[in-house]
Protein backbone atom coordinates (compact mmCIF):
# COMPACT_ATOMS: atom_id res chain seq x y z
CA UNK A 1 0.00 0.00 0.00
CA UNK A 2 1.48 3.19 -0.84
CA UNK A 3 2.78 5.13 1.91
CA UNK A 4 0.91 8.27 0.90
CA UNK A 5 -2.39 6.39 2.13
CA UNK A 6 -0.98 5.91 5.65
CA UNK A 7 -0.24 9.82 6.25
CA UNK A 8 -3.03 12.26 6.98
CA UNK A 9 -4.30 14.25 3.69
CA UNK A 10 -4.81 17.82 3.11
CA UNK A 11 -6.98 18.45 -0.02
CA UNK A 12 -9.54 21.56 -1.31
CA UNK A 13 -13.17 21.04 -0.50
CA UNK A 14 -14.08 19.56 -3.66
CA UNK A 15 -12.06 16.87 -2.40
CA UNK A 16 -13.82 15.04 1.34
CA UNK A 17 -11.33 15.81 4.18
CA UNK A 18 -11.69 13.81 7.59
CA UNK A 19 -10.12 16.23 9.47
CA UNK A 20 -9.13 15.87 13.25
CA UNK A 21 -8.12 18.03 16.34
CA UNK A 22 -6.07 15.76 17.99
CA UNK A 23 -2.87 17.22 18.94
CA UNK A 24 -0.90 13.90 18.55
CA UNK A 25 -1.91 13.72 14.68
CA UNK A 26 1.11 13.13 12.56
CA UNK A 27 1.97 15.93 10.28
CA UNK A 28 1.73 15.68 7.05
CA UNK A 29 5.10 14.85 5.24
CA UNK A 30 6.62 14.47 1.51
CA UNK A 31 8.05 11.23 0.48
CA UNK A 32 11.45 11.46 2.54
CA UNK A 33 9.26 11.99 5.81
CA UNK A 34 10.04 15.92 6.12
CA UNK A 35 6.75 17.90 7.15
CA UNK A 36 5.39 19.47 4.86
CA UNK A 37 5.22 23.73 5.92
CA UNK A 38 1.80 25.53 4.58
CA UNK A 39 3.66 26.29 0.70
CA UNK A 40 4.33 22.74 0.46
CA UNK A 41 0.88 21.85 0.99
CA UNK A 42 -0.50 24.24 -1.55
CA UNK A 43 1.38 22.67 -3.86
CA UNK A 44 0.65 18.73 -2.96
CA UNK A 45 -2.89 19.95 -3.27
CA UNK A 46 -2.51 21.56 -6.53
CA UNK A 47 -1.02 18.42 -7.92
CA UNK A 48 -4.23 16.69 -6.46
CA UNK A 49 -6.52 19.43 -8.14
CA UNK A 50 -4.29 18.69 -11.47
CA UNK A 51 -4.75 15.28 -12.08
CA UNK A 52 -8.30 15.37 -11.10
CA UNK A 53 -9.00 17.20 -14.03
CA UNK A 54 -6.30 15.55 -16.20
CA UNK A 55 -8.28 11.92 -15.45
CA UNK A 56 -11.81 13.71 -17.30
CA UNK A 57 -9.05 14.31 -20.46
CA UNK A 58 -7.68 10.82 -20.60
CA UNK A 59 -7.38 7.51 -18.86
CA UNK A 60 -4.86 6.93 -16.39
CA UNK A 61 -2.65 4.97 -18.18
CA UNK A 62 -1.64 7.46 -20.70
CA UNK A 63 -0.95 10.09 -17.90
CA UNK A 64 2.18 11.11 -17.45
CA UNK A 65 3.89 12.63 -14.41
CA UNK A 66 5.55 15.11 -17.01
CA UNK A 67 2.08 16.09 -17.89
CA UNK A 68 0.50 17.17 -14.13
CA UNK A 69 4.16 18.67 -13.56
CA UNK A 70 3.46 20.90 -16.62
CA UNK A 71 -0.68 21.58 -15.80
CA UNK A 72 0.99 23.27 -12.24
CA UNK A 73 3.65 24.94 -13.91
CA UNK A 74 6.23 22.80 -12.19
CA UNK A 75 8.60 20.21 -12.78
CA UNK A 76 8.58 16.48 -12.32
CA UNK A 77 10.96 16.62 -9.67
CA UNK A 78 8.36 18.75 -7.49
CA UNK A 79 5.80 15.96 -7.44
CA UNK A 80 8.16 12.95 -7.02
CA UNK A 81 8.63 15.07 -3.60
CA UNK A 82 5.09 14.15 -3.01
CA UNK A 83 4.03 11.46 -4.47
CA UNK A 84 6.07 7.96 -5.60
CA UNK A 85 3.97 8.17 -9.23
CA UNK A 86 1.18 8.52 -10.98
CA UNK A 87 -0.98 5.48 -9.63
CA UNK A 88 -0.16 6.68 -6.37
CA UNK A 89 -1.47 10.25 -6.68
CA UNK A 90 -4.46 8.49 -8.44
CA UNK A 91 -5.02 5.89 -5.86
CA UNK A 92 -4.69 8.52 -3.23
CA UNK A 93 -7.79 10.62 -4.95
CA UNK A 94 -9.46 7.45 -4.11
CA UNK A 95 -8.81 6.65 -1.52
CA UNK A 96 -10.05 10.05 -0.47
CA UNK A 97 -13.56 9.79 -2.27
CA UNK A 98 -14.49 6.26 -1.10
CA UNK A 99 -14.52 7.74 2.16
CA UNK A 100 -18.24 8.63 2.13
CA UNK A 101 -19.24 4.63 2.68
CA UNK A 102 -19.96 5.42 6.58
CA UNK A 103 -22.29 7.87 5.34
CA UNK A 104 -24.19 5.20 3.20
CA UNK A 105 -24.42 2.31 5.41
CA UNK A 106 -25.89 4.73 8.21
CA UNK A 107 -28.55 5.36 5.45
CA UNK A 108 -29.04 1.60 4.53
CA UNK A 109 -29.17 0.59 8.03
CA UNK A 110 -33.11 2.07 8.75
CA UNK A 111 -36.59 1.37 8.14
CA UNK A 112 -37.56 0.45 4.71
CA UNK A 113 -41.10 0.03 5.21
CA UNK A 114 -44.10 2.33 3.99
CA UNK A 115 -43.70 5.84 2.62
CA UNK A 116 -40.89 6.38 4.78
CA UNK A 117 -38.73 3.87 3.33
CA UNK A 118 -39.16 4.59 -0.13
CA UNK A 119 -37.88 7.97 0.60
CA UNK A 120 -35.41 6.69 2.20
CA UNK A 121 -34.74 4.46 -1.35
CA UNK A 122 -34.38 7.99 -2.86
CA UNK A 123 -32.47 9.45 -0.93
CA UNK A 124 -29.77 6.91 -0.96
CA UNK A 125 -29.99 6.94 -4.71
CA UNK A 126 -29.51 10.71 -5.26
CA UNK A 127 -26.76 10.58 -2.92
CA UNK A 128 -25.05 7.82 -5.21
CA UNK A 129 -25.74 9.55 -8.21
CA UNK A 130 -24.46 12.95 -7.16
CA UNK A 131 -21.39 11.47 -5.53
CA UNK A 132 -20.71 9.67 -9.03
CA UNK A 133 -21.31 13.23 -10.57
CA UNK A 134 -19.11 15.30 -8.32
CA UNK A 135 -16.18 12.59 -8.54
CA UNK A 136 -16.31 10.62 -11.85
CA UNK A 137 -12.93 10.91 -12.94
CA UNK A 138 -11.53 8.97 -9.80
CA UNK A 139 -14.26 6.69 -9.26
CA UNK A 140 -14.33 5.33 -12.97
CA UNK A 141 -10.00 5.23 -13.37
CA UNK A 142 -10.52 2.99 -9.58
CA UNK A 143 -13.22 0.64 -11.20
CA UNK A 144 -11.28 0.72 -14.51
CA UNK A 145 -7.63 -0.05 -12.76
CA UNK A 146 -9.76 -2.74 -10.30
CA UNK A 147 -11.24 -4.18 -13.43
CA UNK A 148 -7.89 -4.85 -15.11
CA UNK A 149 -6.50 -6.67 -11.79
CA UNK A 150 -4.58 -3.62 -10.09
CA UNK A 151 -4.44 -5.33 -6.56
CA UNK A 152 -3.87 -1.72 -5.12
CA UNK A 153 -7.65 -0.23 -6.91
CA UNK A 154 -9.36 -3.98 -6.44
CA UNK A 155 -9.11 -3.74 -2.62
CA UNK A 156 -9.62 -0.29 -2.53
CA UNK A 157 -12.65 -0.56 -4.75
CA UNK A 158 -14.21 -3.98 -2.49
CA UNK A 159 -13.25 -2.40 0.78
CA UNK A 160 -15.67 0.74 -0.28
CA UNK A 161 -17.79 -1.62 -1.71
CA UNK A 162 -18.36 -4.60 1.21
CA UNK A 163 -19.56 -2.49 4.08
CA UNK A 164 -22.69 -1.60 1.53
CA UNK A 165 -23.54 -5.14 0.70
CA UNK A 166 -22.93 -6.41 4.32
CA UNK A 167 -25.47 -3.47 5.74
CA UNK A 168 -28.08 -4.81 2.55
CA UNK A 169 -27.44 -8.06 3.60
CA UNK A 170 -28.37 -7.48 6.90
CA UNK A 171 -31.53 -5.53 6.18
CA UNK A 172 -32.77 -8.56 3.95
CA UNK A 173 -31.99 -10.84 6.50
CA UNK A 174 -33.67 -9.24 9.28
CA UNK A 175 -37.15 -8.57 7.13
CA UNK A 176 -36.85 -11.96 5.94
CA UNK A 177 -36.83 -13.00 9.67
CA UNK A 178 -39.70 -10.57 10.78
CA UNK A 179 -41.80 -12.17 8.45
CA UNK A 180 -41.31 -15.60 9.14
CA UNK A 181 -42.30 -14.79 12.95
CA UNK A 182 -45.06 -13.03 11.98
CA UNK A 183 -46.57 -15.97 9.89
CA UNK A 184 -45.52 -18.52 12.52
CA UNK A 185 -47.33 -15.64 15.12
CA UNK A 186 -50.37 -15.68 13.07
CA UNK A 187 -50.55 -19.55 12.56
CA UNK A 188 -50.61 -18.76 8.59
CA UNK A 189 -51.77 -21.97 7.02
CA UNK A 190 -50.18 -23.41 3.83
CA UNK A 191 -52.56 -22.12 0.68
CA UNK A 192 -50.41 -24.35 -2.13
CA UNK A 193 -50.34 -21.24 -3.73
CA UNK A 194 -46.74 -20.08 -4.91
CA UNK A 195 -45.51 -16.87 -2.90
CA UNK A 196 -42.37 -16.08 -5.46
CA UNK A 197 -38.95 -17.12 -5.55
CA UNK A 198 -36.55 -17.39 -2.26
CA UNK A 199 -34.01 -14.22 -2.65
CA UNK A 200 -30.48 -15.03 -0.74
CA UNK A 201 -29.51 -12.07 1.31
CA UNK A 202 -25.73 -11.90 0.15
CA UNK A 203 -26.52 -12.02 -3.78
CA UNK A 204 -29.35 -9.99 -3.30
CA UNK A 205 -26.87 -7.20 -1.47
CA UNK A 206 -24.78 -7.47 -4.43
CA UNK A 207 -27.09 -7.48 -6.89
CA UNK A 208 -28.31 -3.60 -5.43
CA UNK A 209 -24.73 -2.67 -5.02
CA UNK A 210 -23.90 -3.87 -8.46
CA UNK A 211 -27.00 -2.27 -9.80
CA UNK A 212 -27.01 1.45 -7.60
CA UNK A 213 -23.10 1.61 -8.70
CA UNK A 214 -23.29 0.56 -12.52
CA UNK A 215 -26.85 3.13 -12.44
CA UNK A 216 -25.25 6.26 -11.35
CA UNK A 217 -22.36 5.94 -13.19
CA UNK A 218 -23.67 5.62 -16.46
CA UNK A 219 -26.99 7.62 -15.44
CA UNK A 220 -26.16 10.30 -18.10
CA UNK A 221 -25.85 7.74 -21.16
CA UNK A 222 -29.24 5.99 -19.78
CA UNK A 223 -31.11 8.85 -19.59
CA UNK A 224 -30.46 9.75 -23.61
CA UNK A 225 -32.71 6.70 -23.48
CA UNK A 226 -35.79 8.93 -22.95
CA UNK A 227 -36.11 8.53 -19.25
CA UNK A 228 -35.15 11.67 -16.75
CA UNK A 229 -32.35 11.54 -13.47
CA UNK A 230 -36.13 11.67 -11.70
CA UNK A 231 -37.22 8.33 -13.19
CA UNK A 232 -34.29 6.99 -12.53
CA UNK A 233 -34.06 8.07 -8.28
CA UNK A 234 -37.60 7.06 -8.58
CA UNK A 235 -37.13 3.84 -10.15
CA UNK A 236 -34.02 2.85 -7.50
CA UNK A 237 -35.68 4.08 -4.86
CA UNK A 238 -38.82 1.52 -5.84
CA UNK A 239 -36.30 -1.68 -6.22
CA UNK A 240 -34.13 -1.02 -3.13
CA UNK A 241 -37.56 -0.83 -1.18
CA UNK A 242 -38.33 -3.63 -2.93
CA UNK A 243 -35.68 -6.21 -2.40
CA UNK A 244 -34.81 -4.67 1.67
CA UNK A 245 -38.83 -5.53 2.26
CA UNK A 246 -38.38 -8.87 1.10
CA UNK A 247 -40.48 -11.87 2.70
CA UNK A 248 -39.03 -14.57 1.98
Amino acid sequence: MPAALLAPRLMRSNIPFVGTNDPTEIALCDQGGRPLGPRAQNTRVRILDATVVLLDQKPMRDLRVIDIARRIGSSPATFYQYFKDVEDVVLHLASRVSEFTPELVELIRGDWSGRAGHERGRKLAEVVISHWDRYAPILRVRNNACDEGDIAFRELRFGTLMPIVRAFAEVITASQAAAREHAETAGSEVSGEWLGGHLDPMMGAVALASVLERLSMYHGSIEELGGTREDLIETLATLLQSMLTAKR
